[in-house]
């Protein structure tokens, strides 16, 4: 029996403030996923709040333990309806202090949470920076697939997406807000990330502009949401505009993959312990 799910990720452009908006227009396009019969369904980093808060992030996290928030509530509600995931980016406020999350949102409500481990620019400035990489196992339809989240500017950190896959990621979800003037590096990372590791990657960015609070200057975004196969093959990809990507994942490419170039068995684990130990790292800035 073949091990084959069908996954999703929304694209659209989410607006500074407007968490209300913000998070029906973000239900309604995961809806048309979900009712096509994707069991996963990606959103983009920081979805409900739009990216341009910094002035009031603090106003705009929220308790991901709290089954009653109206982000949570509102994916929760969906999940249940049709027996699906929903994986979304948001302002996590935990223990005083503010995070860039994204979170897995069953029937049941979040069943597992990642925080952003390296902060782009500015939000070095606005949130604390996440300590580890956990791999969640999800049970869909009669198997279990193991799902490891990034976030953004993480997609050009392999050895994030090398922690995930050696702790048995089949799917790495990274959901974003790329600039546009920094696409091909988007374009390039999840392509990457998927060959070296020998998996799949579901990728959402969002499109469209907001305005910078800190620089007053407007940051557009490129789009490019994609579904990229275990050789670093894109299969799908949307363009700059709103969309909804949606495609079916044959897991057992990635068994066949990581047979034919199996940089994972052939990693240098040991070498690469001592590497680190003794590197003499020079002046980087």
């Amino acid at each position: 029996m073949k091990r084959q799910i069908k996954v999703a990720a929304v694209q659209f452009s989410p607006q500074s403030y407007a968490v209300e908006a913000n998070l029906e227009h973000a239900m309604n396009l995961a809806r048309k996923a979900l009712a096509s019969g994707a069991k996963i369904v990606l959103l983009p980093e920081l979805f409900d709040s739009g990216y341009c808060t910094e002035d009031r992030d603090k106003e705009f996290g929220i308790d991901l333990s709290d089954p009653t928030q109206p982000t949570i509530a509102g994916l929760k509600a969906l999940a249940g309806e049709y027996k699906a995931y929903l994986i979304a980016g948001s302002i996590e406020q935990k223990q005083g202090a503010l995070f860039n999350s994204v979170y897995i949102v069953g029937e049941r409500g979040v069943v597992g949470t990642y925080q952003k481990v390296y902060l782009w620019g500015d939000e070095k400035q606005r949130f604390s920076r996440g300590q580890g990489y956990p791999v969640f196992e999800l049970p869909l339809e009669g198997l279990t697939l193991k799902v490891g989240l990034q976030i953004c500017y993480e997609v050009g950190f392999s050895e994030g997406s090398r922690f995930l896959a050696l702790q048995g990621a089949e799917l790495l979800c990274f959901c974003a807000a790329f600039s546009k003037i920094r696409s091909y590096a988007w374009d390039l990372g999840g392509q990457a990330r998927a060959l070296e590791n020998g998996l799949f990657v579901l990728a959402a960015n969002r499109c469209g502009s907001e305005i910078s609070k800190l620089t007053h200057k407007e940051l557009t975004f490129c789009g490019h949401s994609k579904i990229v196969n275990p050789k670093g093959e894109i299969v799908e990809q949307l363009d700059d505009q709103e969309g909804v990507l949606v495609g079916v994942l044959d897991l057992d490419a990635i068994k066949a993959q990581r047979q034919n170039i199996p940089y994972l068995r052939d990693l240098d684990l040991e070498l690469n312990q001592k590497t680190l130990k003794n590197i003499q790292c020079v002046n980087l800035s």
